[in-house]
């Protein structure tokens, strides 16, 4: 496998990605990766430091720039929090299109019409791409700069199947194939002209976080606002409190935001409506929910990959 990182990324190639295609959009990313960071073992935490904390005058291992790297001209740059993103960041040319099935795995449910058997996931998928991460840094994965970037696909994959609509698509007689993850099923949201489909709006938590999010990278006043959200999602939603977040089994994980998608996402709400105050409140609380679960379990997965001792296959 090729990893694709280019230095000569033009900023119209990366504006070029639809808003329907970031899963979480920027900031819902950035605070899993905030709340697996906190999360982490001293053990695990060196080791995400080495990968994504940069040195004084070093060149991090991933960046994406518009020209060759220099600090102080790199649009896009990642630390242990923002990297979270680079998976979105590299969306939106041919280039890179081979990586579009990573970010979801579109198990559907039938609504009104009988299960004919062609809709399904792709066999590139989201929940594919987790177990071969996991697989590939548990056995070792070498030069430095591949290691970061597999660490960076788990971040981002893991985020992205905790969103209800990266696992699930609706099928109806309007859409026999699956409705792309709510992608088709559009809605309004008044003064929100962008957030104009079901999944735009569960990407954006509901709004909880409003509809925008910091500019990167990140300046302090950007840091301290994920922090502050991180934590907040942290204290209404407690790690001692969930039991299900010791549970660090991807398929697991992928099953539940399906069936959250069926049993929550999908219901009290109208294609073409506005959701209503108390559509929007249940979602903005699950949504803040998912997003601590997504950034515990991965801290649970980092923390066992990276322990001392941590035996690889050679």
């Amino acid at each position: 496998m090729r990893f694709i990182c280019r230095v000569f990324i033009t900023l119209a190639l990366l504006a070029s990605a639809p808003a329907s295609a970031l899963a979480w959009h920027d900031q819902g990313h950035m605070i899993v990766a905030q709340v697996a960071y906190l999360s982490l073992t001293p053990a695990a935490k060196a080791k995400v430091d080495s990968l994504f904390v940069t040195p004084q005058g070093k060149r991090p291992l991933i960046f994406l720039c518009a020209g060759y790297y220099s600090p102080e001209t790199c649009e896009k740059t990642y630390d242990p929090v923002q990297i979270a993103v680079w998976m979105d960041d590299f969306r939106g040319d041919s280039i890179n299109s081979i990586y579009d099935n990573w970010h979801y795995v579109d198990y559907p449910f039938y609504d009104g019409v009988p299960d004919t058997g062609k809709a399904g996931p792709d066999a590139e998928n989201a929940l594919a791409r987790i177990n071969w991460a996991i697989n590939s840094l548990r056995e070792g994965v070498t030069p430095l700069k591949r290691e970061a970037e597999v660490t960076a696909f788990l971040y981002h994959l893991v985020g992205d199947v905790h969103q209800p609509l990266h696992a699930a698509a609706r099928v109806t007689a309007a859409h026999p194939d699956g409705d792309a993850g709510g992608n088709l099923f559009k809605i309004q949201v008044p003064g929100q002209a962008r957030v104009s489909n079901l999944h735009t709006f569960w990407d954006a938590a509901g709004g909880a976080f409003g509809f925008e999010g910091p500019k990167r990278p990140l300046d302090q006043a950007g840091k301290a606002r994920i922090l502050s959200l991180a934590q907040d999602v942290m204290k209404e939603n407690p790690a001692e409190s969930m039991p299900e977040s010791k549970n660090l089994d991807p398929h697991d994980w992928v099953m539940e935001s399906n069936r959250l998608a069926r049993e929550v996402v999908y219901r009290n709400i109208s294609e073409g409506g506005t959701p209503s105050k108390e559509y929007t409140d249940a979602a903005q609380k699950l949504c803040r929910k998912r997003l601590a679960l997504g950034g515990y379990r991965l801290a649970g997965v980092l923390n066992a990959l990276f322990q001392p001792g941590a035996e690889k296959k050679q």
